[in-house]
């Protein structure tokens, strides 16, 4: 269990992700809609160093403001992980998606994105025959993901939309009955903040925004893990516009380790 220093340790980190997360412009007159997602994630270990997965995400509208059409989702991204330091990972991914509205619109999403991974806490050495895990070292994760992304959206009636985005995640995850998030058996709070930047003038509305997410995962072995996420996301038409819309989401998610 968490000792009280650890606690107010944690306590402290929160805030900081509070206070990230509330340091933005206003929701002004906000519309809001409520989402329900599932994430598989299929996570190939191949060495020391090298990893591969797959995710697919569906995703529906359970409520949207009157007069939007309600949609659903599905994403299937392949991404690609290098470990080149014990601080520092590159990530690549693909992200394809296809959506269906109410109204007859339909659109296929294609999503390049690279960047990097910075642990603020370094990581174990791999330990035993081809487990390839690079494990925590610290009771606390914290670390920093940094991607750029061009997103490209597709429609049915011939029309194209594009943007070049820069994004930021700051996590932050902890043990709750364990001595590291990586034993078997762990139950483990986490949080995340997150920036999507538009680097041009995209036509694309609300690609300018703000997502914070927050859930309890459960590590049963190396091989299985799921995790209950709750995520607002706050989105606007330009970084010089209010906050105009907000996503309340529940997100469960299923990771399987090869």
């Amino acid at each position: 269990m968490l000792r009280g220093v650890q606690v107010r340790q944690c306590l402290r980190i929160v805030a900081v992700f509070a206070v990230c997360a509330l340091a933005s412009p206003r929701v002004a007159a906000a519309q809001t809609s409520g989402q329900l997602w599932g994430t598989l994630t299929l996570n190939w270990l191949k060495s020391d160093r090298l990893g591969f997965e797959l995710e697919f995400e569906p995703k529906v509208t359970v409520w949207v403001p009157d007069g939007d059409a309600k949609w659903a989702t599905l994403d299937a991204t392949p991404g690609i992980e290098y470990a080149m330091r014990g601080w520092l990972d590159l990530v690549g991914e693909l992200a394809t998606a296809h959506t269906w509205q109410d109204d007859d619109v339909t659109s296929t999403e294609l999503t390049p994105r690279a960047g990097l991974r910075l642990h603020f806490l370094s990581r174990e050495l791999p330990t035993g025959p081809l487990r390839h895990e690079r494990l925590p070292r610290h009771r606390i994760v914290l670390r920093n993901l940094t991607r750029i992304e061009g997103r490209n959206l597709f429609y049915n009636d011939g029309t194209e939309d594009s943007v070049v985005r820069l994004r930021n995640r700051l996590e932050f995850q902890v043990p709750l009955n364990r001595p590291k998030i990586s034993d078997d058996g762990a139950r483990y709070f986490l949080i995340d903040w997150e920036w999507f930047i538009p680097l041009d003038d995209p036509e694309e509305r609300f690609a300018s925004r703000q997502r914070v997410r927050a859930g309890i995962g459960y590590r049963h072995t190396r091989d299985w893990r799921l995790e209950a996420l709750y995520i607002i996301n706050r989105s606007r038409n330009t970084l010089e516009d209010s906050f105009t819309s907000t996503d309340h989401i529940v997100d469960i998610r299923v990771k399987r380790v090869f």
